[in-house]
């Protein structure tokens, strides 16, 4: 009845099947592999293989993972306790904590110059952390030289500070040089033990043996990495695959590491890009190499290589493009019946791209479950169809109208004005399938089963679909698509709460609108009520006791202990306050044992932490598609939330600048807008003046404002109700119970 879904909106809840079309398989086998001292994660029996090949390929003698050669002051295990424990202190002399605040929000240039005031104080204390802030603040705006030159100062005036030296290493690595980057990691480790530094030296080292090109070394650490750092198994996976392509004699095992790191960590872009490259040499079958170079073109327009392969991959295929594709299909309405609660009425715009705007369709077929009406906003009803019977919509371009077809093709109503589509009974439901627009990669066009009317608006270059449903009926749907590892019906029933309070704050916010939300919208995906299951509607009926207001509304779907909005997600507050420094120690800092939203499966935490390697001509290709702009040079955060998170960043090139003015286009630029979230902190790679690469470390998933989906799992598993919930995640808004009259 349906075929696997390739929704290009959500790509990361669909990487098996991104991966099916690689290997005909949606998982491997899993084994457990043994870790340095008590830690164990699970791997994949194909991975081990495959490392133990690229190893013998380079001449290693097999054999078990060993304990770090480089740490040199304690024998220690890794444990659960080690892995949650972090020994950062973000505390800071108070004349820096003041330039701190001011760099919130000043330009960057005045930061700069705030902490410039300050990198000769007679205070060693003070002096060391001020040029440790312009060294971060230096390499920002790409002055490489005088990042080098503060560091060293810094190391000079604190030669027992591990975080300085750390930063020291990855400076050097920065810079290329790369002998002195592992020096200096090797020196850090004289200093301290600590497993979150030890794994960053570990990890520093292990790329800077990869950019020298000596891969016997490599694939020790990173090996290592991979059986001992569950916050970076994702990331050693890829560079493992990276490994594995360079040698002709283990490539064949490179594509067993990047599906293993796309298992970890779906939203590992270079990892896609590299296993459609890999795809591409496939002689035999070209069909796994059309899919995922169309997966990639889907993200990201700009990928001039990606649009080049789809065309020439397609040349191969016949008939409609589309069927190769993972597009959801409905042979007819899931559902079926679902009684309705009447409630506020939604208007969802359908059929949305990356940036949330409708996209006008050419076609679409539409099946009802009940007997289906067609009424014009002029002539009344002007058509009545039966149950089950297809009926299709396609825009005449030569009248600018939309026509109405029998299946026989015959046109039985044609307008230029909106007309709305609706079953009989509110019980009924509405399948829109096979939706075609002019470009084939604009939007997910997967089927979707609808409840309410369905209005559509002929336009000048196409029709717009808008569903006008209440939201109660809504609710479900949009937690089948943004709640499906919750596990706690009490976690589900208070995400129930603020999507019903976000869609009231959408319909009055843009009441003047010709639509509310979109089914693409920044907090409101939908993909049909057909992917609702009973536990959403339980909880959202549920919930309906609780009313929220006076308060941002959002949600995110994992959390670390900063969030943009204090909320701490963890027993174990840290003292964290932002510097550019401090944004780097947290961005180093392992999670405690009792995050909320520590996920089920230890190896899954890249939700909350995680790493991806970006190439830095992807970025350039985005940035001169809006104008001038060469080759990167340097990238400097321009606006930030009071924790550090990046909601502008300028773009420095050779031949002009850009500034990303969202969050939103700021994850465009740098990632195709695959990257988590905007809360990171960066290593730009220069090869002279110019950025190649940029490794980015970041921290959680989304935008850190409002209720977090998987910490409220965590609260839920700790015997919290929906009201307690809400309660710890919107302490400031006001909370109505419905059924007693008591407001919170």
């Amino acid at each position: 009845m349906r075929k696997c879904a390739y929704i290009l909106s959500v790509l990361f809840l669909l990487t098996p099947c991104f991966l099916r079309a690689e290997n005909g398989s949606a998982s491997v086998a899993v084994k457990s592999v043994p870790a340095v001292g008590h830690a164990s994660f699970t791997t994949s029996e194909g991975v081990a293989e495959s490392m133990q090949a690229v190893k013998e390929g380079e001449g290693f003698v097999s054999g078990t993972v060993t304990k770090s050669s480089l740490v040199t002051r304690m024998d220690f295990q890794l444990n659960d306790r080690i892995l949650h424990t972090s020994v950062q202190n973000y505390a800071q002399p108070a004349e820096l904590a003041a330039v701190a605040q001011k760099c919130l929000t000043a330009d960057p240039d005045e930061c700069f110059f705030y902490y410039k005031s300050y990198e000769k104080s007679t205070d060693k204390s003070v002096a060391a952390l001020a040029n440790l802030e312009l060294s971060v603040l230096s390499l920002q705006r790409g002055q490489v030289k005088q990042s080098l030159s503060y560091i060293d100062q810094a190391a000079r005036l604190a030669p027992e500070d591990p975080f300085i030296e750390l930063t020291r290493g990855w400076t050097l690595f920065a810079a290329g040089k790369y002998k002195k980057a592992r020096k200096s990691f090797a020196d850090m480790l004289f200093l301290t033990a600590d497993f979150e530094y030890t794994s960053s030296a570990k990890l520093g080292t292990a790329l800077a043996y990869y950019f020298e090109g000596d891969h016997k070394k490599t694939a020790a650490d990173l090996q290592y990495i991979y059986t001992s750092d569950p916050y970076m198994i994702s990331f050693a996976a890829y560079m493992m695959g990276r490994l594995a392509a360079d040698k002709k004699s283990s490539r064949y095992q490179a594509p067993v590491f990047l599906q293993q790191s796309l298992s970890h960590d779906a939203h590992n872009y270079p990892a896609m890009q590299l296993l459609a490259a890999l795809s591409a040499k496939n002689k035999q079958n070209k069909l796994p190499a059309f899919q995922a170079y169309s997966t990639l073109y889907s993200l990201d327009p700009a990928d001039k290589e990606a649009k080049k392969q789809v065309k020439k991959f397609a040349e191969d295929l016949t008939g409609n493009l589309s069927d190769y594709l993972f597009f959801l299909r409905l042979d007819r309405p899931i559902v079926q019946d679902l009684p309705s609660v009447k409630s506020e009425l939604i208007k969802m715009a359908l059929y949305a791209d990356r940036w949330q705007r409708p996209v006008h369709l050419q076609k679409i077929n539409i099946i009802p479950s009940g007997i289906m009406t067609v009424k014009s906003e002029r002539l009344g009803e002007v058509l009545k169809s039966p149950s089950y019977v297809t009926r299709t919509l396609e825009f005449n371009t030569e009248t600018k109208a939309v026509d109405l077809k029998d299946k026989h093709g015959h046109v039985e109503f044609s307008s230029r004005r909106p007309f709305t589509i609706a079953t009989e009974k509110d019980v009924k439901t509405l399948v829109v399938k096979d939706a075609a627009a002019t470009d084939l990669f604009a939007a997910d066009f997967s089927d979707k089963e609808l409840k309410g009317a369905l209005t559509v608006i002929p336009q000048e270059n196409g029709m717009l679909l808008i569903n006008e449903v209440y939201a109660e009926d809504l609710i479900p749907a949009l937690l089948a698509t943004q709640a499906q590892a919750v596990q706690y019906p009490q976690a589900l029933a208070a995400l129930s709460v603020v999507f019903r309070a976000a869609l009231k704050e959408a319909a009055e916010k843009n009441k003047e609108q010709i639509y509310h939300i979109t089914d693409n919208d920044v907090y409101f995906k939908f993909k049909g009520i057909n992917l609702t299951v009973l536990a959403m509607l339980e909880a959202t009926k549920a919930s309906r006791g609780l009313e929220l207001s006076g308060t941002d509304l959002g949600y995110y779907g994992a959390c670390g202990t900063v969030s943009y909005d204090q909320i701490a997600n963890t027993e174990n507050r840290p003292n964290y306050t932002y510097s550019p420094s401090n944004l780097s120690k947290y961005i180093l800092s392992s999670p405690p044992a009792d995050l909320y939203a520590r996920p089920h499966d230890q190896t899954q935490w890249a939700d909350v932490k995680w790493m991806y390697l970006y190439d830095a001509k992807d970025i350039q290709a985005r940035l001169n598609a809006r104008g001038k702009f060469g080759t990167l040079r340097a990238m400097t955060p321009t606006k930030l939330s009071p924790n550090g998170r990046v909601l502008a960043m300028r773009f420095t090139g050779s031949k002009g600048s850009y500034e990303a003015q969202t969050a939103q286009e700021v994850s465009y630029i740098l990632s195709a807008a695959t990257m988590r979230s905007t809360f990171f902190d960066f290593v730009p790679m220069y090869k002279g003046k110019n950025v190649v690469r940029v490794l980015v470390r970041g921290y959680d998933s989304g935008t850190g404002v409002g209720l977090c989906v998987n910490g409220a799992d965590g609260l839920a598993r700790g015997g919290s109700d929906y009201q307690g919930i809400i309660k710890y995640y919107f302490p400031n808004a006001r909370i109505l119970d419905t059924h007693t009259g008591e407001v919170h």
